[in-house]
């Protein structure tokens, strides 16, 4: 019964916010709560389950109304539209790309005609190449402050809500004026990953070197269009940034690393590698989400329970959206990483019995698990935010998962022994460099099969609602008639079966 209240809880939370985010009329959602009483009525506890409930869609619906962005003299995007003189502080590592470099800043000051005045906020700042700026440094910059400019089928002022960014800056005059303004911690880690990207720059020719940092830190900077084209054909974006794909990967390491041990020493050895490497790569919300997916896949391993797990997840995604309540909305990463991580939970052990022909060698059944598993539940948020699915995809995933950690182990190495010796490091290069060529190569022909992607307009949020309201009642009827035979078999089979497989049911 504790889960159920855990599963309510959350479940109505997540409502409240949306029926203020959709503002859904009183009329539909009294209907609503009619049915609700009408369908739940018999369980155990009703008017506690009704109390329990009520109290949460409420908290949600206000956490929705109160995360409405507010404005002021003291917030920086009060002055939009504006000609400007600002002073902040450089709030995360930069986005380096092949043309510019984006920066966000975190303000602390503003310029106005009496003078500097305290402000409060985050603005984005697209600058050039040159010269260099890192995080922690204190810059004053000037330049026109507008709101995001949004795209066609893209919100970018959506999307930078998500990091509390509502303005942008572009082509700024920009001044150092201090260094060392971040916390040390980060500062560290930042430099250590700069440097490491660099180390790979070094023993690995263009475009392998981005790729490689790409499955490593999540880096994209140098990646060519038309292989970035070839993965988002294929379905394989998802392996060239930091996401569940990547903590799998270390998942399968370090319990290859540590064998037979007992799973009181393999998985907290897990979790640590895990928190290790989300600290190297810069602990970006991005990367934190799929980090918290990948250890509640290992609380899977630990507690062997469904349930557990489950509730564990809900828990994750309820504490992620009341901290930051955009990422429900606009964070996709976020909607694929749960939807991906409850597929997982729910579909892994089901398809796995479907697909018990496949061979264990080279991970391939494992993979091609996890791939079947996280698409059934992610398609409607792929559909309603790409208008893009890839049929090839299952495919693509079971021709290159068997050299995406060969690409990942000798690439580091690498990477490691040339700040020990350069040319030691381009020996072990070599592997690293056949394996990339492979992956590309191998992406780069199945891109090229006819309808490997199809475009689906017109998938709207009734049809994204009407998919998992099907999956849902199918997984009811499913679990029912499963405990009919159940029951038929306790009646009327018990002297036919043996005594071990009856203490199971």
């Amino acid at each position: 019964m504790k889960s159920f209240y855990i599963k309510a809880a959350v479940i109505c939370f997540l409502s409240g916010m949306l029926i203020i985010k959709l503002g859904i009329p009183h009329e539909a959602l009294l209907c609503l709560f009619v049915w609700a009483v009408f369908i739940f009525r018999k369980i155990p506890k009703f008017y506690i389950v009704s109390a329990v409930c009520l109290v949460f869609l409420l908290a949600g619906a206000y956490r929705q109304i109160f995360s409405a962005p507010q404005t002021g003299p003291g917030l920086v995007h009060f002055y939009q539209d504006q000609q400007v003189v600002l002073r902040g502080t450089i709030d995360d590592n930069p986005d380096r790309r092949k043309d510019k470099v984006n920066y966000l800043i975190e303000i602390n000051e503003i310029f106005l005609e009496n003078g500097w005045r305290n402000t409060n906020g985050k603005i984005l700042v697209s600058f050039d190449l040159y010269p260099e700026f890192f995080y922690g440094d204190f810059v004053e910059i000037s330049g026109l402050l507008i709101k995001p400019a949004n795209f066609e089928k893209f919100s970018y002022e959506n999307y930078l809500s998500i990091k509390d960014v509502y303005s942008v800056m572009y082509s700024p005059k920009m001044i150092l004026k201090g260094q060392n303004y971040g916390f040390v911690f980060f500062n560290i880690m930042f430099k250590i990953k700069n440097s490491f990207e660099y180390q790979i720059n070094a023993v690995l020719p263009e475009p392998q070197s981005s790729f490689a940092a790409g499955l490593l830190t999540g880096s994209r900077k140098g990646i060519p269009d038309d292989i970035m084209e070839d993965f988002n054909t294929t379905g394989l974006t998802h392996i060239i940034a930091i996401s569940g794909y990547n903590i799998s990967l270390i998942i399968f390491f370090v319990s290859s690393l540590f064998g037979r041990a007992s799973k009181q020493v393999k998985i907290p050895a897990i979790i640590i590698f895990i928190i290790l490497f989300t600290l190297f790569v810069g602990a970006s919300p991005a990367v934190t989400r799929a980090s918290i997916m990948g250890i509640i896949s290992v609380m899977a391993m630990w507690f062997g329970r469904q349930s557990a797990v489950l509730n564990a997840l809900l828990i994750s995604a309820f504490l992620m959206v009341l901290i930051n309540p955009p990422t429900l909305f606009y964070d996709v990463g976020f909607q694929l990483s749960f939807c991906a991580t409850l597929g997982l939970i729910i579909m892994g052990d089901r398809i796995k019995k479907v697909l018990f022909f496949l061979p264990e060698v080279f991970g391939i059944k494992e993979g091609t698990v996890m791939t079947l598993s996280a698409q059934i539940f992610a398609l409607p948020v792929i559909l309603l935010n790409f208008e893009r699915f890839s049929i090839i995809s299952p495919l693509a995933n079971i021709l290159i998962s068997p050299f995406i950690p060969l690409s990942m182990l000798f690439g580091f190495i690498s990477a490691i022994l040339s700040y020990l010796d350069l040319s030691l490091g381009f020996i072990f290069s070599f592997p690293a460099l056949f394996t990339l060529k492979f992956i590309v190569e191998i992406i780069s022909l199945l891109a090229k099969i006819p309808y490997a992607s199809l475009q689906i307009e017109g998938f709207s949020i009734y049809h994204f609602a009407g998919y998992y309201l099907i999956f849902i009642l199918f997984a009811y009827f499913i679990n029912i008639n499963s405990r009919n035979r159940l029951a038929g078999i306790r009646s009327n089979d018990t002297d036919r079966l043996p005594s071990a497989y009856l203490k199971r049911i």
